[in-house]
């Protein structure tokens, strides 16, 4: 104990001396470029007047603002900032770690040099090493005979070994007669390279990807990133698909002012042997203009199918028929609202000339407001838009709602909601002009039933039944519309006199946890709604085949969340009358533990159409292997639809990625390999998916 408070005592009065140094002994120091006290401690200390040199010894710790110098054994000129250390040395600075046998250092310049030395770079994660290392600056290192490697450990798994090597933190490693070693194998030679040692992003090379697959032959994805400004940057892509052609690849990202904030991508092939070019580019878009006017962009063409069928990733990409595009500018204030858009559709089953385009459409929205404090409130929509078409029919169309709305809540229990309204619609097209008008009328009646019951499950003290009936009658007369241009299924609006009926069943839990913070979650949802139709059910019972069914399906949806990690979904439509009930059933369960491990299962049945179960696997305890399994299987001929199995080790510093998919027949391998600081390219069809 005594010994430590000594030590106190000596360090606190080795700091006051040396900050009162240039006073006690009139010398002027050169002029340092941290104006930080310097602070030294050590187990023995002696001052050499004449020199002006402080000389320390074990347990020596020399500190200055945010540096910090430790060994064994150290000599501290003050008047010139210089300190020698010798023995297990270590110094720290903001950016990283220096370790060494010997080392000879000025606090002022920033300069010095280390025997037998070993810099630790913390973010991002990297050590390198050299025979000598000398610090040229407060951020810059050149090293002979050096390693550089972002592993751990005295034998890491990958390094680069240099003659020569140049280091700047927050920027490059430059390395002149270079070797990559895995493990101590050198395994390649590069006369010179740069190595980015920073946090920001920076331009350069990503490690190449290869491959095989069955359609386009062997594969070799290559990648160059860019840096534009801090909110702009970009990729270049450039592969060789043996079967298919070369493909050339571009993807700008930005943020500008005002949210503004989107993704162009565009990817080109030059076909061989036979095959077509082919191109494809795609635009998302999110932001405000001046004025507070929201502009959105979906912009996706393709010029033609086989480019999904080539480069798509999902069914819901490699199966598409269609692609569409939609521009649109939207303008809010208090409850008007403005809405602008062009919708572009390219058909990519057959002749894109007779399939409709919506260019443009305007609409204008009141949203609905109350009338001299009653319970009636008025709203108003109105739409114009421009219908054409290479050929076919062509037209304009302008469409005016004005609706009166009365909210009542009979005795406090059933709320009441009554609508009429009034569609005027005029044609102008290559028949001629055409006008008709309709009226519609709709009444809703709603009700919310709750109770609360006390439990003592877990965590969880009340859980909240909550009962919700609906009713919603529908009518509109039945009008021949014949007259009228047929553009798309609004044109002819027929005619309805139909009950709707519903009910839903919440349970929602309530728990409070020690720290007194209460939290709701709702972990079961089912409804349960059908329609009566009231003309149909007036029809004669000699009625044809397919009339007089005045119910229509079932309509069923059930949600179960019994834990925050797992999850129960079903969806279905149930045919009363029908011979085979089910029209559609769709259900989906799943497992997730939070930690890289989950389970999906899901089955997808449409009566006449399709039935498949898809199963989605991925687990993180088999640590440092990660694996990721997905399968789609047609159930009625039993036929694998898709399988795809991604596999990734996952070292300290690098890993290696596998990719296997199977579907249509078509088997493709990809392997990827990264280093960490380094990315690495990706698969061509992943440039298709938005950000």
């Amino acid at each position: 104990m005594m010994r430590i408070k000594m030590f106190r005592y000596l360090s606190l009065a080795v700091c006051m001396l040396v900050c009162s140094v240039p006073l006690a002994f009139g010398a002027e120091p050169e002029k340092n470029s941290s104006q930080e006290p310097v602070q030294l401690e050590a187990e023995e200390l002696v001052f050499d007047q004449a020199s002006g040199t402080y000389l320390a010894e074990r347990e020596v710790v020399l500190r200055q603002g945010g540096q910090e110098l430790k060994a064994d054994r150290v000599r501290w000129k003050d008047e010139t900032s210089e300190a020698e250390a010798f023995g297990d040395v270590h110094f720290s600075g903001p950016d990283g770690e220096l370790f060494g046998d010997e080392m000879f250092l000025n606090l002022a310049s920033g300069q010095g040099q280390v025997a037998n030395g070993r810099i630790l770079v913390h973010d991002p994660k990297f050590h390198i090493s050299g025979t000598t290392i000398a610090k040229t600056g407060e951020r810059s290192y050149r090293v002979e005979e050096g390693t550089f490697t972002s592993c751990d450990g005295p034998v890491p798994s990958w390094k680069f070994t240099a003659s020569d090597l140049d280091v700047t933190m927050g920027g490059y490693a430059w390395a002149k007669n270079v070797k990559f070693h895995i493990y101590d194998v050198p395994v390649l030679y590069l006369p010179i390279i740069g190595y980015p040692v920073k946090t920001e992003r920076e331009s350069g090379l990503l490690i190449p990807s290869v491959g095989y697959s069955d359609s386009r032959g062997s594969q070799l994805f290559m990648s160059y990133y860019q840096v534009i400004d801090r909110n702009q940057d970009a990729t270049f892509y450039l592969d060789y698909l043996s079967r298919l052609g070369l493909g050339k690849g571009l993807e700008y990202r930005y943020i500008f002012g005002h949210d503004n904030r989107g993704a162009l991508k565009g990817y080109h092939v030059n076909g061989f042997s036979g095959h077509d070019d082919s191109f494809a580019f795609d635009w998302l878009h999110r932001g405000t203009l001046p004025g507070r006017v929201r502009l959105t962009a979906d912009v996706e063409y393709v010029d033609n199918r086989e480019f999904f069928s080539d480069f798509g990733e999902a069914a819901e990409e490699y199966n598409k028929d269609k692609v569409e595009t939609v521009v649109a500018a939207n303008r809010h204030w208090g409850k008007n609202n403005l809405t602008g858009q062009v919708k572009y559709t390219k058909d990519l089953e057959q002749s894109n000339d007779e399939t409709l385009q919506r260019l443009p459409e305007l609409q204008f929205a009141l949203l609905k407001r109350r009338l001299w404090g009653s319970p009636f409130y008025f709203d108003l929509d109105t739409s114009a838009v421009h219908l054409w078409r290479e050929e076919g029919l062509k037209g304009a169309r302008l469409s005016m709602r004005p609706a009166l709305t009365g909210v009542f809540r009979l005795g406090g229990v059933v709320d009441v909601t009554s609508e009429l309204g009034y569609r005027e619609r005029l044609y102008t097209s290559t028949q001629g002009e055409e006008r008709h008008g309709l009226f519609d009328f709709s009444t809703r009646l709603s009700s919310r039933l709750a109770r609360a019951y006390a439990v003592d499950v877990k965590s969880v003290d009340k859980i909240q039944h909550v009962m919700q009936p609906e009713v919603l009658y529908q009518y509109r007369p039945f009008q021949d519309q014949s007259d009228l241009p047929q553009f798309e299924a609004e044109d002819y609006l027929y005619g309805r006199n139909t009950i709707s009926y519903g009910l839903i069943n919440r349970l929602i839990a309530r728990s409070e946890a020690a720290s007194g913070e209460v939290d709701y979650r709702e972990f079961l949802y089912f409804r349960l709604a059908q329609e009566f139709d009231v003309e149909e059910s007036m029809r004669h019972p000699l009625a044809p085949q397919g009339q007089g069914r005045p119910f229509s399906d079932l309509r069923a949806e059930f949600i179960l969340r019994p834990t925050r990690w797992n999850y129960f979904d079903i969806d279905t439509r149930y045919d009363i009358s029908g011979p085979d009930n089910f029209l559609t059933f769709h259900a989906e369960t799943g497992l997730v533990d939070q930690k890289g491990n989950a389970l999906s299962l899901r089955y997808r049945y449409n009566r006449d159409v399709q039935e498949y179960l898809a199963t989605k696997l991925e687990l993180s305890l088999l640590k440092p292997i990660y694996l990721s399994f997905e399968n789609r299987r047609e159930l009625q001929g039993g036929a694998n639809l898709e399988n795809v199995l991604n596999l990734e080790y996952r070292a300290q510093c690098w890993s290696l990625y596998l990719t296997c998919r199977d579907r249509d027949g078509d088997q493709e391998v990809t392997i990827n390999f990264a280093l960490a600081g380094l990315d690495f390219t990706s698969h061509p069809g992943s440039r298709r998916k938005p950000l």
